[in-house]
Order: structure tokens, then C-alpha cells, then sequence
């Protein structure tokens, strides 16, 4: 499935490629200074959809909020070959979606580790997708 628009270049340091992928979101720690209000803890999974990605970072959108500094492994499902990896994420930032848009909130998430090779097979599909 092609992009939906082309990639940008923007403040970040990498390029964002617009992709919806389905993605499960398994927590691993909390911030201490919690304070959306959510049942969820260590170990517990949900799943969203990516709506960009590059190689230090990635937008999700699920019914989920949760804190900036939320540590979770993020298991992203690439269609070429099947595939799936995952990287360990940092929540940036979460915000309410105006609209029910694959979810009603999207989070910024910095990934701060992978796999080894995980990241360059990543790289070698998000540049088929330019």
C-alpha cells in the first residue's frame, strides 16, 4: 500500500512516512508523576494503528492515553515481506483526536531501542515507500 502523502522533512531528524500499519503496545513502566486516568499497567497490551514513522520516532492513535515518559515495546506489522518487529518506545506527548480518526487519541513515541538489524530493515522499507 502506497503513502498516503509524500514524506516531509520537518524539525525532526529523520523523515516521517505517512503509514497506517497496525501496531500492539505492550507497557513495561509507568511514570511516577502519573496522571491520566487509565486501569492499564506493566505487562498489559492494547492496539492502535501507526499513522507515521521513521526511524527515531512514531505516531500512534488508539483509545488509549497515556503519560509522556511511559515506556512500552511497540510490535509494528510491516506488509513486505509479513513481518513483524518491535522497538521500544518512550511516550512524547498524547493528545485528544478531534475526530474518532483509527482512535480517540494520538501519542508521539520516541523509539530508544531495537532489536539489532530491526531498525535497518525498517529503514530498507520506509525507503521503498518514497
Amino acid at each position: 500500500m502506497p503513502p498516503l502523502r509524500d514524506p516531509k522533512k520537518d524539525a525532526r531528524s529523520k523523515t516521517r512516512v505517512t503509514k497506517v500499519l497496525p501496531v500492539d503496545c505492550t507497557i513495561l513502566s509507568l511514570p511516577l508523576n502519573q496522571t491520566t486516568p487509565h486501569y492499564l499497567g506493566p505487562g498489559d497490551i492494547f492496539a492502535g494503528r501507526s499513522m507515521n514513522i521513521s526511524l527515531s520516532g512514531m505516531q500512534i492513535h488508539s483509545d488509549i492515553e497515556l503519560d509522556a515518559m511511559t515506556v512500552m515495546d511497540v510490535m509494528v506489522s510491516i506488509d513486505k515481506p509479513p513481518r513483524k518487529m518491535t522497538v521500544r518506545t518512550q511516550v512524547a506527548w498524547a493528545r485528544r483526536n478531534a475526530f474518532d480518526l483509527y482512535g480517540r487519541w494520538r501519542m508521539g513515541l520516541r523509539i530508544i531501542e531495537s532489536r539489532p538489524g530491526e531498525l535497518d530493515i525498517l529503514n530498507t522499507y520506509f525507503k521503498q515507500l518514497v
